[in-house]
This record gives C-alpha cells, structure tokens and sequence, in this order.
C-alpha cells in the first residue's frame, strides 16, 4: 500500500458542494476523504505523511484552459521584447542576440507597437540597422503580426501574393505580415525546430508550471490558418510525447479535418480556429470601426459555410469544437454556426466552446446560454491592455469597457474556464484570478470564488473531466495544491503575489517550498 498523504490544519476550498474543509486524506492517486477539526487522526495509521496546512488555502490543482504549450517552451529562448520602449531599445536586444547566434535564426517575442514612442511596428529597413547578416523574425504581443528584416524576407521566401503581406508604395514588401502569410512564416519557424528541441523546450517549463500549481492543461497548439491541413507538427509531438510530462495535457487538435481527428481516436478538434484576430493587430473582427483605424473592422479568417460545415461534422461524429473568435461578429458567426449543427443533430452534451470572446455582447451572452456553449476566457488580458490608456481603450474608443465582461458572463449562466493564452500572459494561474477579481472596470469583476472556479472545476468541465478532476472530492484524481497564503485575510489587489508552496500531482509531491 502507498504512503498516505495528510494535510491538516489547512484553509480547504473545495470547489464541491462542501465548500470548505480543515483537512484532504490521499491515499495512491486518489483523495480519500475530506473533513473538518481532528477527524484526520482515524487515518493517520500505518505509514503516512502530515503535512500542515498552516492555515493557508488549499485548493484542486489549477486547470490552465487555454495554453500553448509547444509555443510556450520554445519561446523562452526567443528574444524578450516586452520592455521595449522604442526602436532603439529593440535594436540593442537583436544585436546583444546577434552577437550570441552568428548567423542563425532570431526570433523575438512580446513586441507592442502601442507602447514604443514611434507609436509603429518597426519595418525591414528598421530591422537591418541592427542586423544585416541574419534572419530576425519578430513576433508582436498577441503572436499575430511578423515583422521581417530583409534577410529574414530572403531566407523565407513568401510568396508576396499570400495575403498579409504590407507592401510600401513601391510594391515592396515593408516586412510586416499578418493573416495567411503571417500563418506561413509561423509555420515554417516552428517546423525548423526539431523533436528533439521541442521536448527539450517543453522538459524544461515542467518545474515552473508545477510551480505555479498547474496540473492540467488544455493544449491548444498549431495556430495558424492552414485549416483544412490534417497534420500539424505541434499537434504532433503533443499526441505523440504529451503523456510522458507530469502535467496532463489534453490536446485540442488544431486542424478542420474532422476525419483525421477521429482516425487518431481524440475527442476533441480545435482551440486556434480562429475565426477572426486581435485587436492588437485590428484584425479582430467588430461591429463598429476602430478608433484608431476608421474604416477598419477587422477580418474573418475562414469561410462562414466551410466553418458552418465543419462544425456541423463534429455535432455530426460527438466530437467537443472550440472556435478561437475575439470581436463580436466573430462571436456572432460561431454561435450561428452551433446553432445550426444542434438544429440538425439534437441538444447533445457536446460542451462547444469559444476562446477568448472578449468583446461578447449582451444579447450574445443569452444566447450562448442558451446554446450550452462554455466560454474560455483569459482574464491577464485585462491586466496587460485593459487599464485605461492601453491597448483596449485605443482600439475601442467609446466602446471602452465592453471588453471581458466577467460578471455579466457569470450572471448570464455561461460556464466560464480561465486560461492564459501562454506565453502571451503569464501561465501563474494567480494572476489571471487577481484579473479578474480586479477588472479595471469595476462592475466586470467576479468574487475569489468565482475566479478560482474559472481555473478549477469549471475548467474540468470545459474538458469533461469533472467526474475526476477539479475539486476535493473523495474518489477525484488527487492533483492538490496548497498556496503559500490564506486568500481569505488577502487584500484583493494582492492576489497576484501569491506563491504555490505545495503541487501533488496524482498523490505525488511535486513542489514543495
């Protein structure tokens, strides 16, 4: 029999109908039992292990519902740009990374063209004045615009034809790509990375996840706009190698070939069908134009009755759909297509789901209750872009505030996970809950207890795994997480300093500070 693991004396939200408890029993992979004041001492028999909770909360082990995990790996390597503040700052990072490479690839990550003073994405001929001899391939905040240095256009080769590409009023290309050339240059940047650097990117983001008390994760890897493609390399090494980690990771295959899913026997297709972009690049597709763009409101990444079609063969073969839409037309066009394919084959439990939905409206809240659709959602958004003065208030103007509205979702009776989109926010599942208990718009922020529902046991039905995960509940898989504080006596706007002390992981003790 295994070593039984007991923790007392802890501040238990169990995320079940209990609420609360003073103590959680373990026995191999499973919890078994939960209850209050000295009820522990019946199973501290044979051997075990006491572990004391010292009065600080302990809690299911997060779900991260929206996470990039080959993205996320490989990207600490790249070059950091989230504190460039102009041109010549991102100038010194690629030529410090110049210095390092001689002649290899460089590619640089967290570029926001809103907080530089040139108040622009630099462009080739910016590019090469800090390296002229290598490709340097620079990926803006939300991953959805590249930007090239001659070289880089060279080493390439993109066609000029494909959508996405920015040409100046010569006809050449500026070194800016979104939309489908933007998809073909990611493609070809993380198919240069072989197996063996992946698993080695992904080894070594384990310990920080554990860490941070993540314990499931939903992989949403691809991303790119190559839709009716069955294989993806990310998706791959995933299905492939994703077992052999300590975090669970549940993959959302990225690809519209409903076929291709089923013959490798996943249950679910999606999580990067995007349907439009980001307000970031202003290709998230809105119902009003962009105060910063007048005359622009977005785009659609994909056909309405190709996206109608596939959806409607995955009510058709069971299969759980995820759509990646931001802006609320996009939005609109998801719900109308699950509408359509519960018109044609019934009011099933498919828990189809929509990433991000940041600017859903009212009247599209109701009708995604209606529907049963979940929405996955990344409240660290709010925190990187939503105060005022930052990247929302500059693309949306008047319409300021509408974006992430988490109470009203809550109100409406949506299922809401919470994920992080990493490494576009930081994977601490803390600080998404400190976002969305302080939304910076104050009648869009939700209890503690609403928050920390979003990263557990609502997260676990978003991937139907409730029954096993996401609370502490006798007989569910025994992933535990005890944080270094008490978040009841916490002040609100200090959540997001919270430490994890203690990750089990399937009975195991993971983390331990």
């Amino acid at each position: 029999m295994e070593e039984r693991i007991i923790i007392k004396n802890g501040r238990c939200m169990t995320m079940d109908e209990r609420q609360t408890a003073d103590w959680i029993v373990i026995e191999g992979e499973r919890i078994l039992a939960v209850g209050d004041g000295d009820g522990w001492r019946e199973f501290a028999q044979g051997s075990y292990r006491l572990i004391d909770g010292q009065q600080r909360t302990v809690l299911p082990g997060f779900i991260d519902s929206h996470f990039h995990m080959v993205i996320t790996g490989l990207a600490e390597n790249f070059v950091n740009l989230e504190g460039a503040r102009n041109f010549r700052s991102i100038g010194r990072s690629i030529k410090a990374a110049r210095a390092k490479k001689k002649g290899e690839l460089i590619v640089a990550k967290f570029l926001d063209a809103t907080r530089l003073e040139e108040k622009r994405l630099p462009d080739r001929t910016v590019l090469d004045r800090y390296c002229n001899d290598a490709p340097v391939a620079v990926y803006s905040a939300d991953y959805h615009v590249l930007i090239l240095n001659t070289y880089g256009i060279l080493y390439f080769k993109v066609p000029f034809t494909l959508d996405g590409v920015d040409l100046d009023e010569k006809g050449m290309p500026t070194g800016i790509f979104t939309n489908q050339a933007g998809s073909r240059l990611d493609t070809l940047i993380f198919n240069s990375f072989s197996d063996e650097d992946i698993d080695e990117a992904v080894s070594s983001t384990m310990d920080k996840m554990l860490g941070c008390g993540i314990t499931t994760i939903a992989a949403m890897e691809g991303g790119n706009m190559n839709f009716a493609f069955g294989e993806d390399k990310q998706c791959e090494f995933i299905y492939q190698h994703g077992k052999k980690y300590p975090i669970d990771m549940e993959l959302f295959y990225q690809t519209t070939n409903v076929d291709y899913v089923m013959e490798k026997g996943l249950k679910r297709l999606g999580g990067n069908l995007y349907l439009d972009g980001t307000m970031g690049a202003r290709t998230a597709a809105l119902s009003f134009d962009y105060a910063d763009a007048p005359g622009c409101r977005g785009l659609f990444c994909i056909d309405e009755n190709y996206l109608k079609d596939v959806v409607c063969r995955c009510y058709e073969k069971n299969l759980q759909v995820a759509l990646d839409a931001i802006g609320d037309r996009a939005i609109e066009l998801a719900l109308d297509a699950f509408e359509l394919a519960i018109s044609k084959f019934g009011r099933k439990d498919h828990r189809s789901r929509i990433e991000h939905a940041e600017l859903i409206t009212e009247a599209q809240m109701k009708r995604a209750a209606d529907l049963g659709i979940i929405l996955s959602m990344t409240p660290a958004y709010e925190g990187i872009w939503g105060d005022k003065g930052g990247m929302y208030e500059q693309r949306l103007g008047g319409h300021y505030g509408r974006s992430n509205q988490f109470r009203q979702i809550f109100d409406s009776g949506i299922i809401v996970c919470g994920g992080s989109d990493s490494d576009i926010t930081d994977p601490n599942p803390m600080v998404g809950i400190h976002d969305a208990v302080n939304h910076p718009v104050t009648c869009h922020r939700v209890s503690l207890e609403e928050a920390l529902r979003m990263y557990t046991i609502h997260g676990a039905y978003a991937l139907f795994k409730e029954d096993e995960i996401g609370s502490l509940t006798p007989g569910k898989v025994a992933d535990v997480i005890i944080l270094g504080q008490n978040l009841s006596k916490l002040s609100p706007d200090r959540l997001k300093t919270v430490k994890t002390a203690v990750t089990i992981k399937r009975g195991k003790v993971m983390v331990e500070g």
